[in-house]
């Protein structure tokens, strides 16, 4: 709790954000021993100057002061369900842990179980959509979601809200939404959005960067778009101008290594020339279906195998905790339903026949494969 207690502190003070404060942590270990540290320590990291450290050390000498303000924000964050995340707590999500920037410290209200942000996929869009975009974003949510897959999205006008509310909507759904706020969580913006807001509360989840009872700023929405791609193994855009919001999302997506996805739109259409653009430029993958999103992001999904694929529909397994020889076997099957012989499963997963061999019988024990003529292995269904 003390280690909390210092963090929240140093996101009080001017001029540090995620990024520098990120710096003084790995240098000092944890954010208790920022404030045992020398000027000169302090001066020597990496965007911070002379001044800037003069700065932290002079708030340090109110830190005192903070006792009765942090007692009273815990209580209210306890009254409110809201979760306080920091970037040490092992309860962090793992994906937006890896990106440059994330931010210290995450607000999430509802009932956070980290395991359901694990498999996650934004969709963003346009705040105006056309009836094709709004069937697309509902469309695609609900298919995620049967999926397992958790959608994120910004709680914006528009597709997003038209894409959390299908997740919510689906009876088949077997994954949660989650809506990334440019505010605190504990407040409804847009104000149109309260019941989608407190249907989220009980079903799904809102997280922020944010403190709590922050007021929504212009400035903010840009910056959160960065945790809803960091969040997700890829983001889908639907419908966007060249200069709309969700193009930044798709830019944060390819600095943060992730996988972009554009729905194609009509080309006399002013909201689809974002993502035709992406498309025609490279940038994005054009999808048309669940399948589509699927082949790009099916060896990243922890505990969900794709286990068919034919046409438009698409069904998914669990997957088995495995490790060493057998996770390597075992991600030679993904993206096949055809059973593989033992030559190219050797070569797929490195290991020699001899090894590969020893290890299905292992997995066939386990019931996880079978072996059919001809030495050639399937996952038992």
């Amino acid at each position: 709790m003390d280690e909390l207690k210092h963090l929240l502190f140093l996101t009080r003070i001017d001029g540090l954000g995620a990024v520098r404060i990120r710096r003084l942590i790995e240098k000092f270990g944890n954010a208790g021993n920022v404030f045992n540290a020398s000027h000169k320590e302090i001066a020597e990291i990496e965007n911070i100057s002379e001044r800037s450290a003069n700065a932290i050390l002079n708030s340090f000498k109110s830190f005192d002061e903070f006792d009765p303000v942090y007692d009273e924000y815990i209580a209210k964050a306890e009254k409110q369900n809201i979760t306080i995340v920091p970037l040490s707590d092992e309860n962090y999500p793992e994906l937006l842990k890896r990106i440059y920037d994330p931010p210290v410290v995450l607000y999430i209200k509802g009932k956070y179980e980290p395991a359901e942000l694990q498999n996650s996929v934004g969709i963003v869009g346009t705040r105006k959509p056309s009836d094709y975009g709004k069937k697309m974003a509902e469309r695609f949510a609900e298919d995620l979601s049967t999926a397992g897959i958790c959608v994120i999205s910004g709680f914006a006008r528009g597709v997003d809200t038209y894409a959390h509310k299908a997740v919510l909507k689906n009876k088949n759904s077997a994954a949660i939404t989650a809506a990334v706020f440019g505010c605190g969580v504990d407040m409804i913006y847009p104000p149109e959005n309260k019941a989608l807001y407190e249907e989220m509360c009980e079903k799904g989840l809102l997280i922020s960067e944010y403190e709590i009872s922050a007021f929504p700023d212009a400035v903010n929405f840009p910056k959160r778009n960065r945790i809803i791609s960091g969040l997700s193994l890829g983001t889908i855009v639907i419908e966007s101008d060249i200069d709309g919001g969700a193009l930044i999302t798709a830019r944060t997506a390819l600095d943060q290594s992730r996988e972009v996805f554009a729905v194609p739109g009509y080309v006399t259409s002013k909201v689809s020339h974002g993502t035709n653009a992406l498309i025609k430029n490279g940038q994005a993958k054009l999808v048309e279906n669940l399948d589509d999103v699927l082949v790009e992001i099916s060896n990243k999904l922890k505990g969900l195998k794709l286990s068919t694929a034919n046409g438009n529909s698409v069904t998914i397994q669990s997957v088995p905790e495995l490790s060493g020889n057998e996770k390597l076997v075992y991600d030679t099957f993904l993206m096949t339903i055809e059973p593989i012989h033992i030559d190219a499963i050797s070569e797929k997963s490195g290991l020699n026949i001899s090894d590969s061999l020893v290890t299905l019988l292992n997995m066939e024990f386990k019931g996880i494969v079978e072996q059919l003529p001809g030495k050639r292995f399937r996952i038992r269904n």
